[in-house]
């Protein structure tokens, strides 16, 4: 009977799921205006991770900008009463809040290690649409929070949240040197990766985010180095005549582009990540810069000054004729591929001030994310194409700001200055 009993139990959680997972609660084209409710509770137990866990969660979901989530005050006495299995809460009186989804936790310790247990409800059903349990140090605590924002955004979306993701930027140093450093998408636990005492920029992920490419002045002229995320085995990997900068890491893994003007004019080239024999894939007159990878890895969309201003060309990554994508501006800079590979977003000037811009592939559908508010640059895409990240000048310095993939809920995120931001993969 007890067999039975579990059986049926395990059929009825599958069909649960399935019905969950059928559901769509925030389409990804909602307008930015209409935001989801949620209500997240301080968790049972005691300690100061009962409340950081929840507030960690919180700011994860107000910084994608889908969501409105509801002040703790204004449930608190209610949360405190409830426990966190459906037979004890009373959903009558989250729906009356409109909260459209809930969660709820409870946190313990255990031999040195903490336990805490996580779920998110629908109160109108009322089910559990998502429940999870983890194990975990102190120094863990961050990303089991942020693990937990990404299974709310998967369950509401249908697409998986990048909330435990990195970014990686340039810092200008006390001593006024540049430096890379590596944070979390929150803006959260910011570390230096370089320390060489020169100028270092211009970062680049590795697909599996595991590496950094980028550009340092570090033997006097600017090279192209690769260095493990965690700081460990810096190596050369084009050196020689002439400025190498702006690399940008191919998708398979294989190969990293960047500009280089060691044969006279600057022009695109690859190189392997071990470095070696590189290969030219433009050959004009003129500066070509800031390769970016098309998902499939077979073109590259480019910044190029030859024909006057600068503008956005396109190519095949085995070199050949290109086709210019931009006639609009003075001063297209920056492009950087969608991973869905329907949209390059890249810095433009056209009234004085770089902003950013997104278009088709075929520079087709141009259309403005900021305006007004000093200059904008270096946008990147997050692993899902959902959000931009990019650095802007409007508080003074210039300092990392993430804002959705239609500019709206633009939030600064680095806690000082940065530039060149680029995001990271999305890493199991």
């Amino acid at each position: 009977m007890k067999n039975l009993l579990k059986f049926s139990f395990a059929i009825f959680l599958l069909l649960v799921c399935a019905v969950s997972e059928a559901r769509i609660y925030i389409p990804i084209d909602q307008p930015s205006d209409h935001k989801f409710p949620i209500a997240i509770c301080n968790l049972k137990g005691g300690g100061d991770m009962s409340k950081e866990i929840p507030n960690i969660i919180r700011n994860d979901l107000t910084l994608s900008g889908y969501f409105n989530v509801l002040p703790w005050g204004a449930y608190e006495n209610q949360a405190e009463k409830e426990g966190i299995t459906a037979e004890s809460i009373r959903f009558s009186y989250w729906t009356s809040i409109e909260a459209q989804a809930l969660v709820k936790g409870s946190i313990d310790s255990e031999g040195g290690k903490y336990v805490v247990t996580l779920r998110l409800f629908d109160p109108y059903i009322p089910e559990m649409l998502v429940g999870k349990q983890y194990t975990f140090t102190k120094k863990e605590m961050r990303e089991v929070a942020h693990r937990f924002s990404d299974e709310i955004m998967e369950a509401l979306t249908g697409i998986r949240g990048v909330f435990n993701t990195k970014i990686t930027y340039t810092a200008v140093t006390r001593k006024g040197g540049k430096d890379i450093f590596v944070m979390d998408m929150d803006g959260e636990n910011a570390r230096r990766v370089t320390n060489l005492k020169s100028i270092s920029l211009s970062s680049s992920w590795s697909p599996d985010g595991s590496q950094l490419a980028f550009t340092s002045y570090t033997r006097g002229s600017p090279d192209i180095y690769v260095i493990g995320a965690d700081g460990k085995g810096l190596k050369q990997i084009v050196g020689g005549g002439g400025s190498k900068l702006t690399p940008s890491w191919a998708p398979d893994a294989s190969r990293i582009a960047f500009s280089s003007s060691a044969a006279g004019e600057a022009d695109i080239y690859t190189v392997s990540p071990g470095g070696g024999k590189t290969a030219r894939i433009t050959s004009s007159k003129g500066i070509d810069i800031a390769p970016t990878w098309s998902p499939d890895g077979g073109a590259v969309i480019f910044a190029s000054d030859r024909t006057g201003g600068l503008h956005l060309y396109r190519a095949s990554a085995g070199g050949g004729e290109t086709h210019r994508l931009t006639f609009v501006g003075y001063q297209n800079d920056m492009p950087n591929w969608s991973p869905m590979g329907d949209k390059v977003v890249f810095a433009g000037r056209d009234m004085g001030a770089f902003d950013i811009f997104i278009m088709n592939p075929d520079g087709s559908n141009i259309q403005r994310l900021t305006l007004g508010a000093g200059n904008n640059e270096h946008p990147t895409w997050s692993p899902d194409g959902r959000f931009i990240v990019f650095s802007s000048t409007r508080e003074g310095e210039a300092a990392v700001y993430l804002m959705r993939a239609d500019g709206s809920n633009q939030t600064k995120i680095s806690k000082g200055n940065g530039m060149l931001p680029e995001w990271g993969p999305r890493v199991k």
